[in-house]
């Protein structure tokens, strides 16, 4: 019995002085005008992320992402105002490599909740893909930037008015390839700290 022990504690040991974990995070910023630049919407979200290598190719992680976002009518001064929250367990593959830069895709499932003022919270659930690349700074330090949900596939349901006799919210299903072509805040930068 004691040798089982031991050697399972050596086990452990190994292990953990191998590890290849990472931790750090992401952070987004957009603003837009539209409808002739009457509506300025203004939105960011910040995601903290921990991971695992477990190897040269592959790691898995998970991200939590907090967003805050307002909407004003510059005609008639109604504001809107909305915070969200998702976690994205995922995998990563690294496809290329160039010297200190990393290319590599995300692929995972995404839960996410985003809540209006005077509305019930409206939900998602999708698996989704998203690209990135990654430049070491040194062994222990990198910075990254990611092309957030290229491809998703999922499930939502809408919010509706948070009163009385409120009709029954819409759910459907989705799918498709991000057309909406690159803007910034489809973009997000991050710094990972390696251990």
């Amino acid at each position: 019995m004691k040798k089982i022990m031991m050697t399972l504690a050596a086990i452990a040991v190994a292990a953990t002085m191998n590890a290849q974990g990472y931790i750090g995070g992401s952070l987004g910023f957009q603003s837009d005008k539209t409808h002739n630049g009457d509506i300025t919407t203004t939105s960011f979200v910040i995601a903290p992320e921990l991971g695992y290598k477990l190897d040269d190719k592959m790691s898995v992680g998970v991200a939590l992402g907090f967003g805050y976002g307002k909407s004003k009518n510059d005609i008639t001064n109604a504001e809107a105002k909305k915070t969200t929250f998702d976690i994205k367990p995922y995998l990563r593959y690294q496809v290329l490599t160039f010297g200190k830069a990393n290319v590599f895709v995300d692929g995972g499932l995404e839960f996410g909740m985003t809540k209006e003022e005077d509305m019930k919270p409206s939900m998602d659930f999708g698996l989704f893909v998203s690209p990135g690349i990654s430049y070491d700074i040194n062994e222990k330090w990198c910075i990254a930037a990611h092309l957030n949900d290229m491809f998703s596939f999922g499930y939502h349901k809408d919010a509706v008015a948070d009163v009385a006799g409120a009709p029954d919210p819409d759910t459907r299903i989705n799918a498709g390839l991000s057309t909406g072509g690159f803007n910034l805040g489809s973009l997000t930068f991050g710094v990972y700290y390696n251990f």
